[in-house]
C-alpha cells in the first residue's frame, strides 16, 4: 500500500516551536549538528503530547528556558516527499525574554544559538522553514493565524 505504514495508516510526523524573541527585538534560531541552516527551538511532538506542550518542552530542553506558550501563530503541511514523512510543523508565540537571558545548551543537539532581526531569521533559517517562519511574524503583526500548505501561504 504505497504511502501507508505497516498498519494501514498514513505517515505523518508533527513538531512544533517557539519563536522566541527578546526585549530588543531579536528572535532566537538553533543550530544543530544535523542540518544545514538554523532554526526555531522545537522538535518532535511525542506521542500524547500536545503541540503547545511539545513547544514549550523542547525550548525547555533545548536552550534552557521554562517559557508560557501563547498563541498558535502558523502551521504548515510538509507533503511526502522522497526523503520525509509528509507533516505538520506548528510555531507558536510567546513574551519577549530579556536581551540578557541566561541560556543552557543542550550539548548533543545544539551547537550554537543566534539572536537575528527578523529579516535575518528569515534568511538564515533552513530553506524548508523560510516560508513558515516568514508566515509567523505576518501573524504576530496581524493577529491572524497562518496556515500553509507546502511553502504556499493560505491565510
Amino acid at each position: 500500500m504505497g504511502g501507508y505504514d505497516e498498519t494501514g495508516q498514513p505517515p505523518h510526523v508533527a513538531a512544533s516551536g517557539l519563536l522566541v524573541t527578546n526585549t530588543a527585538g531579536l528572535t532566537l534560531l538553533v543550530a544543530n549538528p544535523y542540518r544545514e541552516g538554523l532554526v526555531l527551538p522545537g522538535g518532535v511532538i511525542e506521542t500524547g503530547e500536545s503541540p503547545a506542550d511539545a513547544a514549550a518542552r523542547e525550548c525547555r530542553e533545548e536552550v534552557g528556558l521554562d517559557l508560557l506558550v501563547g498563541r498558535l501563530l502558523a502551521v504548515q503541511h510538509k507533503p511526502l516527499g522522497p526523503r520525509q514523512e509528509s507533516g505538520l510543523v506548528f510555531v507558536f508565540d510567546t513574551d519577549p525574554v530579556t536581551a540578557d537571558v541566561d541560556l543552557t545548551l543542550q550539548a548533543d543537539e545544539i551547537t550554537a544559538v543566534h539572536w537575528l532581526s527578523p529579516a535575518e531569521a528569515v534568511e538564515r533559517h533552513t530553506p524548508a522553514g523560510q516560508a513558515r517562519l516568514a508566515a509567523a511574524f505576518r501573524a504576530r503583526d496581524t493577529g491572524r493565524t497562518a496556515y500553509l500548505d507546502a511553502d504556499r501561504s493560505l491565510l
